[in-house]
């Protein structure tokens, strides 16, 4: 139950119990800043009204949380930090005489009370008071990139998997029986010695497959409602499983492997996240590790519009050269800033060039071709451009161009957007493009903060949810950090 929301004044002997707190202190300078009542309201809703224990205030709890990002603490270090602190225990608008939330109390809330559109809503306010204050621009640059997070776990193959779900089934079956735990122990060690002994093997996919068989042979023989028989089930029937692609812990179900580039690889989530020009994050998303970079962006950018900021300009690396980011930013009047991608956009600049309003190629020796005609369906869909048969063989290039194939005329095929992508990469040339993409620069000090003073770099609890909150804390707590940096 959520009682006396409204925030109290601090009385005299509080306030005398605060004077030696640095007026320049930063978390003194935020509270006078920015305004987070508005969180009890928001949450209200979240709370019976009527029935249960009184619980604490919406705004203390979300302060404490931008706290522990703020310092990177954990839920017990914060609780003893503001106990002795007394910046810490102004800023969570707490009296030297009030109790102190139990560390799990932190928990419980942020399992039961938020999630990613209360996280949106607060990120979106505390933007909103920044421009109401003239602290940022309303009208602004807005830059995109992702980064990767470390589960808080780490990534096991295959054959470990099965052994460790094939004894969930034996605890579990054994603890229905009403064994002791000396007991199922025991029954665990027993049956476990009859699994194949997977680290033995030289093979890796032999290793894969007889633990596989040995796991759906234990998953026969056992109670089919039991909830580590069906976990096993459902982990068996991912096509992806066996091919390493899919789960690859059974503490972190949600985490997944992904590509820092061609020759690293991690094991966890990416954060992806849009900030104005002047470093203030204004939408975020966490992904699984295995995300590909900018299927969120509409939703990154819708969230930056709801927030009170007017993107003119958005900068990202190769990654956001995709024809729906493009369409995206054409379509709201946003200059894209954005490198051409060489895997999106394969056509050589130097021997064919393309004709908008003609929609035709014309080569380096002149030869023009006819019109294109779409081929293909699906996602094989494709437009071939077919050129003058008599000026290709005679054309002094042929064999670099056609090569020894039987053909007669080159035919250009090409992707069906890359008609678009043909005027995007003309831009990209432009040395207004070359300076102003510069500021793209400016979210990797953002992405390193984050990690290095945040904890950022590495999840603090399990589930896509726990690592959504923790990413939103952490922008919620750097946001702050910019704008007293941005006050002076």
């Amino acid at each position: 139950m959520l009682r006396n929301t409204g925030y109290e004044q601090p009385d005299l002997f509080q306030q005398l119990s605060y004077h030696r707190i640095p007026k320049n202190h930063i978390l003194l300078r935020i509270d006078s800043e920015i305004s987070l009542v508005f969180v009890n309201d928001l949450l209200a809703s979240k709370y019976n009204k009527a029935f249960g224990r009184p619980a604490w205030k919406p705004e203390i709890m979300i302060r404490i949380g931008i706290l522990q990002r703020m310092y990177d603490l954990s839920d017990e270090a914060v609780i003893d930090e503001i106990a002795v602190n007394r910046a810490y225990e102004s800023f969570c608008h707490l009296s030297i005489m009030d109790p102190l939330p139990d560390p799990s109390s932190l928990c419980k809330f942020r399992k039961m009370r938020l999630d990613e559109n209360t996280m949106d809503e607060i990120m979106e306010e505390i933007v909103r008071q920044m421009i109401e204050k003239e602290i940022i621009k309303m009208e602004s640059g807005i830059v995109i990139d992702s980064t990767h997070i470390n589960a808080n776990t780490v990534r096991k193959v295959p054959e470990r998997l099965m052994k460790h779900m094939a004894k969930n089934i034996f605890r579990e079956t054994a603890e229905q029986e009403g064994l002791t735990e000396e007991e199922v122990e025991e029954v665990i060690k027993e049956k476990a010695a009859e699994l194949p002994k997977w680290e033995e093997y030289d093979d890796h996919l032999k290793a894969k497959n007889d633990m596989k068989s040995a796991l759906e042979e234990v998953i026969s023989q056992a109670d089919p409602n039991l909830e580590s028989v069906r976990e096993a089930r459902e982990v068996l029937e991912s096509s992806q499983f066996i091919e390493q692609k899919g789960i690859r812990s059974l503490q972190d179900k949600d985490a997944r492997v992904g590509r820092k580039d061609h020759t690293t690889s991690f094991f966890g989530y990416k954060s992806e996240f849009m900030m104005t020009e002047e470093g203030i994050i204004t939408g975020m998303t966490v992904q699984p590790g295995n995300y590909r970079d900018g299927d969120c962006f509409k939703e990154l950018l819708d969230k930056t519009i709801r927030s009170g900021i007017t993107p003119n300009a958005a900068y990202g690396d190769k990654a956001y050269c995709r024809p729906d980011v493009l369409k995206e930013t054409k379509d709201l009047g946003i200059e894209a800033y954005i490198p051409v991608s060489h895997s999106a956009y394969q056509i050589n600049e130097e021997r064919f060039s393309y004709n908008k309003d003609s929609d035709t190629w014309t080569c380096v020796n002149g030869n023009e071709s006819g019109t294109g005609k779409r081929c293909g369906k699906g996602k094989r869909t494709r437009i071939d451009y077919h050129f003058e048969r008599e000026c290709c063989r005679n054309c002094p290039y042929r064999k670099e161009c056609i090569g020894k194939t039987t053909q007669i005329a080159k035919v250009l095929s090409v992707g069906t957007n890359v008609a678009e992508l043909y005027e995007h990469s003309q831009f990209t040339k432009s040395e207004e493009f070359l300076e102003r993409y510069k500021v793209r620069a400016r979210i990797e000090p953002k992405n390193s903060e984050m990690k290095r003073f945040h904890g950022m770099d590495r999840a603090n609890g399990y589930g896509l949810q726990s690592v959504l909150l923790q990413a939103f804390f952490t922008a919620i707590a750097v946001n702050l950090k910019r704008m007293i940096a941005l006050k002076g």
